[in-house]
């Protein structure tokens, strides 16, 4: 279902004295067999995509920083609904920069994860001039068979470049304006999804939300506090290990905790330095705001232990 070409963006601006007019919603889908499938989640590197997908599942399962490319693995959050269940599938955006092991292996991921999936949303940014990348993103999408759902991303913003893709359209089954920041449109997307599910039994059990272990969302809140609070000085190249995770049990002076050690990688001992800060000042910062990002996630006290090394293998 494409929306109508006269339909306004939940953004554009109403005549003084109205409201917005809310995207058409999409109609539910007719009660019948359980559904549950695979969903892709693509485009350009900062389009949104981990942020959309935090958003439809309720919680942070994918970290979400300005670095290009800072989703590497495609992670999976589950959706659970009365009579589906929507296994999205977040892939690393496509970023054109200097060639590298690590960049062609994040597209090649990306690409992989078109070659069997059951539904593609692809996700725009309408606050930027279509370029480069999202000619890579219409390349991957040439090969891929599956039912696809253009989402005109940042639905909360002015986005001068919407009308642009709104010519693009022609291709997917549905258009959509949402937003992961603030919810819109996200509801019409879930049941969009839904309407082109195959007939399934679910994937996951119904109380998973991810596929991740929690080591791995440790580490990944770990590493996007460094991006978070190092900016541009640190390469996102930086890896973090998870060394220890345990219970620590309650005594007289505190809660029950969950203890855990990690190291954080950098590929050059100016990087470690930087990471350190003066008299330790950066690790300090970056273990508190990474010890209260995991309560958060996790949602129990932690007692953090970070250490930050070298390794030259990381490539620069």
């Amino acid at each position: 279902m494409l929306m109508n070409e006269n339909q306004p963006s939940p953004h554009d601006a109403p005549p003084s004295g109205t409201s917005a007019i809310p995207a058409a919603p999409v109609s539910p889908r007719p009660t019948g067999p359980f559904r549950a499938g695979l969903v892709a989640l693509v485009g350009r590197t900062n389009a949104g995509k981990s942020t959309l997908l935090n958003r439809l599942v309720g919680q942070k399962v994918s970290i979400v920083t300005p670095k290009p490319q800072t989703t590497r693995h495609a992670v999976h959050g589950i959706v659970n609904r009365p009579g589906a269940q929507l296994v999205f599938v977040d892939t690393p955006g496509f970023f054109r920069t200097h060639r590298s092991a690590l960049v062609d292996s994040l597209h090649q991921r990306a690409i992989e994860a078109l070659a069997d999936v059951d539904v593609v949303v692809h996700l725009a940014d309408p606050t930027r001039e279509p370029g480069p990348e999202d000619g890579m993103v219409a390349e991957a999408l040439a090969r891929c068979r599956s039912p696809r759902i253009l989402c005109l991303g940042k639905a909360d913003l002015p986005r001068p470049y919407r009308a642009a893709w709104k010519t693009r359209a022609g291709t997917y089954q549905h258009v959509l304006d949402v937003s992961g920041s603030t919810g819109i449109g996200n509801d019409d997307l879930i049941l969009a999804i839904e309407s082109l599910l195959p007939e399934s039994e679910p994937l996951y059990p119904p109380e998973d939300v991810t596929n991740a272990t929690r080591d791995f969302r440790i580490a990944e809140v770990i590493r996007e506090q460094v991006y978070l609070q190092a900016g541009d000085e640190v390469p996102y190249r930086t890896t973090v290990s998870i060394d220890r995770v345990e219970v620590m049990p309650a005594t007289d002076k505190s809660p029950e905790r969950l203890g855990v050690d990690a190291t954080v990688f950098a590929s050059h001992d100016k990087y470690q330095r930087m990471l350190i800060g003066r008299g330790g000042a950066r690790v300090k910062q970056l273990r508190e705001f990474s010890r209260r990002e995991l309560q958060r996630v996790l949602g129990r006290k932690v007692a953090l232990s970070l250490d930050i090394k070298v390794d030259g293998k990381i490539e620069e």
